[in-house]
């Protein structure tokens, strides 16, 4: 006896049956990933755009104490902000300062606050400058100033 029509015809439609959920699955985890992706995207986004700081100083008045030269930065931004050498650089007139030569106090501010940065005063002589600060994110400010 030979195998009948509606017996293939079974066969068939169970490995149909099978091949889809299989390549369903395989769907299912590509939009999966996808879907984290663009929800990962959308974090990073969302802290970079929160992420925001001005600098505060009177550009003809910049403060010398102890050897120092102060700069105050602000957080305009929505997110706290680490402050430290690590997260910002500074460049003045286009040099970027060696980690060595600023420091900023507190070690971190929220929204509102003012950190300080405090630049070796033997970097800096007379005159006209341009001061970039660069934060997370490269978002960056520039300050013109005169010593």
């Amino acid at each position: 006896m030979g195998f009948s029509l509606t017996g293939t015809h079974i066969v068939f439609f169970v490995a149909a049956v099978s091949i889809a959920g299989v390549v369903s699955g395989v769907f299912v985890a590509i939009i999966t990933d996808v879907t984290n992706s663009f929800s990962d995207g959308g974090e990073r986004l969302t802290e970079e755009i929160d992420t925001d700081f001005k600098i505060i100083n009177d550009p003809d008045n910049i403060p010398d104490t102890g050897g120092t030269y102060i700069f105050y930065l602000k957080n305009i931004g929505e997110n706290k902000l680490a402050t430290n050498n690590e997260t910002f650089q500074i460049f003045i007139d286009g040099d970027i300062l060696p980690k060595n030569n600023y420091k900023l106090t507190p070690v971190h501010i929220y929204p509102s606050e003012v950190a300080e940065i405090q630049v070796d005063n033997t970097t800096i002589s007379a005159g006209t400058y341009q001061l970039r600060v660069v934060g997370p994110y490269a978002i960056a400010d520039t300050f013109q100033f005169t010593i």
